[in-house]
């Protein structure tokens, strides 16, 4: 045998081949159950493909219906109509409120799953200006929701309360928000239950809350603030003056950079 060739022998002897004719030799007897298996995770494959592929364009689909509604929400009123508008524009309020509704309607009823109670919180917040009862009843359905879009509904309800007169359910639904604001601030919060009281002739608790919150640091600056101080000055001036004075900015606060140097 010449030298550096291994005999046929030689061969069926080595763990390597007799490992790879055992392989082939089971994988002859068992070909169709292979083919089927293969077959079977060829398809799986293939469906786990094509369910991606179409919950990717439906999320896309969905995000985009979801953005025409707020463009409609987001749209300008101008009659007659720019030359070059920026973004949507309709003719009249009405319109726009039709228009975002509708838009937000849409998003809800067709896909449920990604956006269904948020789009019909706005579709409700354009119509109640033109149906308000309808309005009114989605606001209430999803203020009974334990989380901060059902915090928001009730917020909206207890406005539609007031601008309908009904002062004492406007009460009920803010003193129910004050439990579980979500993340609305409970300042603005204790300003509209005061602005309630006015409205019922509880002045008393109307004051309070106007002075609590102008008393406060966090909002003594702020709108917020201003607006109860300005309450305040009619109903109690004189808890004006017990009021600490606004907080005096520093001129040099941002002058860090000068070092040492002294300003005369």
């Amino acid at each position: 045998m010449a030298k550096g060739r291994v005999s046929a022998q030689d061969l069926k002897r080595d763990p390597l081949m007799q490992q790879y004719v055992a392989t082939s030799a089971w994988a002859k007897s068992n070909s169709r159950p292979i083919l089927k298996w293969l077959t079977i995770a060829a398809v799986i494959v293939a469906v786990v493909w094509i369910g991606w592929m179409l919950y990717s364009r439906r999320a896309s689909n969905a995000a985009e219906t979801l953005a025409e509604a707020f463009r409609w929400h987001e749209a300008q009123v101008a009659n007659p109509v720019p030359a070059n508008p920026q973004g949507y524009v309709a003719t009249t309020e009405e319109d726009k409120h039709r228009r975002a509704y509708e838009a937000f309607t849409k998003a809800a009823n067709d896909y449920p799953s990604y956006y269904g109670d948020m789009a019909r919180y706005h579709a409700a917040v354009h119509q109640v200006y033109f149906e308000p009862e309808k309005a009114e009843a989605t606001f209430k359905e999803l203020a009974g929701k334990d989380s901060n879009l059902g915090a928001q509904a009730r917020l909206a309800l207890a406005l539609r309360y007031e601008a309908a007169g009904k002062n004492q359910e406007a009460l009920a639904e803010y003193q129910n928000l004050k439990s579980k604001p979500g993340e609305i601030s409970p300042a603005s919060i204790d300003f509209n239950t005061a602005r309630v009281y006015e409205a019922l002739g509880k002045t008393t608790e109307a004051i309070d809350l106007y002075f609590s919150i102008a008393n406060n640091k966090d909002y003594r600056s702020t709108g917020l603030g201003t607006s109860c101080v300005n309450r305040l000055s009619v109903l109690a001036p004189e808890k004006v003056d017990q009021l600490p004075p606004p907080e005096q900015t520093n001129p040099f606060a941002n002058l860090g950079g000068l070092g040492g140097m002294s300003i005369r």
